[in-house]
């Protein structure tokens, strides 16, 4: 959560960033920023080749449909940008069907401000490089280790299978009594 936070307040603070927040869905988290001007989506689409990814347009149908309409069946996003899609996906992806990508580009529908939504962490990293700030991996998740089974006891042998100790207590280990030590006989004082 630190790192969060760390990411929220460094793009607060950069140049043409309105807002940067921590947006939680049921079907994950995403990382968004507001712009106050229009993206330049030439160096969007130059960023996204640097990483291997495609910037594709999304929803235009939808867009084009009466206000009240496109509110209702449209979010806002234009741009997906994915690592790999085919011809036939950026066909469908026009008629509002979403692609699964790394990020998203939006537009507010009830303010002139454009949203970048990062779906994930390379989707915070192509953000990081459009915007020229350096981006800082997450530190890795602790490596829990495995919890080990307890260790078996080694079986005595009174509770061994053996037919022949069945109803017998187990052999004893006796000590052997030392016989006292003895004492040479005392000389016989002579008087």
């Amino acid at each position: 959560m630190s790192q969060l936070e760390q990411r929220l307040a460094e793009l607060r603070f950069v140049d043409g960033v309105e807002k940067a927040e921590h947006v939680q869905f049921s079907t994950g988290d995403q990382f968004w920023v507001r712009f106050n001007h229009p993206l330049d989506m030439q160096k969007l689409q130059r960023t996204a080749r640097d990483h291997g990814c495609s910037v594709i347009k999304f929803g235009g149908i939808l867009a084009k449909a009466p206000r009240g309409l496109s509110e209702l069946l449209w979010d806002g996003v234009t741009h997906v940008i994915v690592k790999e899609i085919s011809q036939w996906s950026k066909f469908i992806a026009t008629l509002g069907f979403e692609p699964d990508g790394i990020g998203k580009v939006a537009i507010d529908l009830h303010g002139p401000y454009q949203i970048f939504m990062a779906m994930n962490e390379a989707g915070i990293q192509l953000l990081y490089d459009y915007l020229g700030v350096k981006y800082v991996p997450p530190p890795p998740k602790p490596v829990v280790a495995p919890v080990k089974p307890a260790t078996t006891v080694a079986k005595s042998p009174a509770t061994t299978s053996d037919p022949a100790n069945k109803g017998e207590s187990p052999p004893v280990a006796t000590k052997a009594l030392a016989a006292p030590a003895q004492t040479p006989p005392a000389e016989k004082a002579t008087t």
